[in-house]
């Protein structure tokens, strides 16, 4: 799996961005598998979500088809 960057990251986003494409196959299964233990979601399976860094997300996060934004 591969993790896109979108906007004018900083340069030590490249960095963060390869640590969790490497990671990511477990987050997702760990993601998949609390939506099923802790919230009783059964026959779901997670297939991707958005990392926002923190100082950008003060307001909410909306995505589509294509593209995420803070608003």
């Amino acid at each position: 799996m591969s993790v896109e960057t979108v906007g004018n990251p900083p340069p030590e986003a490249d960095q963060l961005r390869a640590d969790i494409e490497k990671q990511l196959p477990n987050i997702i299964a760990r993601f998949s598998q609390v939506l099923q233990e802790e919230y009783g979601f059964t026959g779901l399976r997670v297939g991707g979500f958005t990392v926002v860094p923190e100082q950008a997300a003060t307001g909410n996060i909306s995505c589509d088809q294509e593209t995420c934004s803070t608003n």
